[in-house]
């Protein structure tokens, strides 16, 4: 059955489900939408009219890390654990990186000193929790590679592509972070996951709203 995932080009839930797919090796084809002007068949076939959907033949499936969960049964060999505990408990630690991603959009739109300051603040308390899980292991779940990491993914994507515009360090005092955003950033899925003027993209995006962290 044909799968075809919809985006737009820079969103960071429909990278980790594009890395995932790269990954595995599986067939898919991609559609690019804009969601400034959404066409009706999208509006139609997403509930919440937000990406990603995936078609899998007329069937649509929302949802970034539900998306995730369908994909992986498709594969030869799962990148989730097998017994049912700890397979929940690697999707917790999945459901856990949009809260980063969410939180990243609050520093780097940041206006002020203050909301920087605050929403850094949050960001930093997130990567806490990594690098207390990351001491333990060499990825996000386990030693070995899990869906979990996939939806880590955009995380490091987008940093990689935006540093350039600023001096500051985020993974200061985040030695394991910053070794597994490498480890992650090497693999071929992630590396392919991204449209050809991605970065490019994103930074023209952070210049235009003018935020506080380019200040600096």
């Amino acid at each position: 059955m044909s799968l075809t995932l919809v985006s737009f080009n820079i969103c960071p839930y429909v990278l980790r489900v594009v890395a995932a797919l790269n990954h595995l090796k599986i067939p898919y084809e991609i559609k690019y939408i804009d969601l400034e002007n959404k066409p009706d068949w999208f509006v139609k076939a997403s509930p919440l009219e937000k990406v990603p959907i995936l078609f899998v033949g007329e069937t649509v499936i929302f949802e970034s890390l539900v998306i995730l969960d369908y994909i992986n049964t498709l594969a030869p060999q799962s990148l989730l654990p097998a017994d049912n505990l700890q397979k929940a408990l690697n999707r917790a630690r999945a459901e856990f990186s949009g809260e980063i991603i969410g939180t990243f959009w609050s520093v780097f739109s940041s206006k002020t000193e203050e909301q920087f300051k605050s929403s850094f603040g949050d960001l930093k308390w997130y990567f806490e929790k990594l690098e207390a899980w990351l001491s333990q292991t060499k990825f996000i779940y386990s030693n070995e590679l899990t869906l979990a990491d996939f939806a880590y993914a955009p995380i490091f994507t987008l940093l990689e592509a935006i540093k350039p515009l600023f001096k500051l360090d985020v993974y200061e005092g985040f030695p394991r972070l910053q070794e597994y955003s490498k480890q992650i950033l090497s693999l071929p899925g992630v590396q392919s996951s991204k449209v050809e003027n991605y970065d490019q993209i994103l930074q023209e995006r952070l210049k235009k709203g003018d935020p506080y962290i380019l200040k600096q």
